[in-house]
This record gives structure tokens, C-alpha cells and sequence, in this order.
């Protein structure tokens, strides 16, 4: 979701440096990137920034930051609702495979006003481990009753394209501006924004 439908990024990045900002620390954005689209972010940074909480501090202050600002701030990246509501429209079944909380993906969803085009919504709260483990895409495609060889992803972070790629999905990734210069494992394609995908390669027909 994040880095594909919604520039959700800079929100997080915003909110990590604000509570550690509370402790006089900071993250860079090269040093933000690794934990990008991970469960265990605040698990991974607290161990190497040497926090001094047990990461559910952090982490239920961030959840509820985070909530707030899916609410108000969530903004489409360029090319999304078309495309969303494109494969809609010629009948594709569609997914959200997210590691986040279900709470922030349909704030999220419903900002967006397109929460009612997918026929399911997988989350970190599903499953008990997350990306970069296949486990959210082995369920999404459960879900829609599809085998994973027949399904396609997009994702913009490693983490992702590694978990759409273990789960025998093909990955197409979606460069944003947190994940330009990054190295990306090997995506089966690789776009500068979902404006420049063409239906009719998702779909084998104009629509």
C-alpha cells in the first residue's frame, strides 16, 4: 500500500523522528530505508540505536500517530486510482497485501475512496510474520481463491518484492522518491510510477 497507492512514507518517516526526537535522536532517511515495509521496525531500530524502551512504548505511540495521520493526510500517488480503478472495471480481482495494521490500511483506503475495489484486504494483522516471509501473499491469494503463480504484485521496497517473490508471485516494482537509489532485489519489472503501466499488460487487452 505504502510506496504504491499512498506516498504513506513520509508520514512514517516524520513519525519515527519525532519520538526519537523525545530521546535527542534522530534517524537519516538512508539509515530509515532498511526497516521500510517491515513488522519489526521498531524491534530492529531500538536494537540498533540503542533506544531505552521496550518497543511497545514506541510502537503503540506510533500506531496511534500513524492512524491519525492515514485519516487526514492519505494522497494517492500518480496513477493509482486509475489503474485501481482500471483493472476494476475490466473485472480483475484485486488485493491489498499490507504490513500494516488493518486499523491504518482501511483509514488509509477509505481516504482514498477506494476501499470498495478490492475483494480482500491482507494485513500484518493477519498474519504472524510479515514481510519479507511470504505469508501475507500466500493469504491474500487464499483469499481470492487464486493460485500465487497466476497473480501479480507491486511493491517499491525490498522487503516486499522479496515476500511477493518467496510467495512464486510475479513483482513489478514502483519507485518513489524513498526508494529511488535503492537497490531493489530483483523486481520482474520495474517502473518510475504507476502512471507508466499499461493496462492492457495486466489485463492482455485494452480497457
Amino acid at each position: 500500500m505504502d510506496g504504491v497507492l499512498v506516498d504513506g512514507e513520509p508520514l512514517h518517516f516524520a513519525a519515527v523522528n519525532q519520538l526519537l526526537g523525545e530521546e535527542g535522536r534522530s534517524i537519516s532517511l538512508e539509515a530509515y530505508k532498511p526497516y521500510m515495509g517491515t513488522k519489526s521496525g521498531w524491534s530492529d531500530m531500538i536494537s540498533a540505536l540503542g533506544l531505552g524502551k521496550p518497543a511497545n512504548y514506541y510502537s503503540d505511540r506510533y500506531k496511534d500517530m500513524i492512524l491519525g495521520h492515514y485519516q487526514a493526510k492519505s494522497v494517492s500517488l500518480p496513477g493509482a486510482t486509475e489503474l485501481v480503478r482500471g483493472l476494476q472495471r475490466a473485472g480483475v480481482p484485486l488485493a491489498v497485501c499490507s504490513s500494516s495494521i488493518r486499523p491504518w490500511v482501511e483509514a488509509c483506503l477509505s481516504k482514498l475512496g477506494l476501499i470498495d475495489a478490492f475483494n480482500s484486504i491482507t494485513t500484518g494483522s493477519d498474519v504472524v510474520t510479515g514481510k519479507p516471509a511470504p505469508d501475507l501473499y500466500l493469504h491474500a491469494a487464499e483469499q481470492l481463491g487464486v493460485a500465487p503463480a497466476s497473480c501479480l504484485a507491486f511493491e517499491d521496497a525490498p522487503a516486499g518484492i522479496m515476500s511477493a517473490h518467496a510467495a512464486g508471485i510475479t513483482c513489478w516494482a514502483v519507485r518513489t522518491e524513498y526508494t529511488r537509489g535503492l537497490a531493489l532485489p530483483n523486481p520482474d519489472r520495474e517502473f518510475e510510477s504507476l502512471i507508466d503501466v499499461d493496462l492492457s499488460d495486466i489485463v492482455g487487452v485494452p480497457v
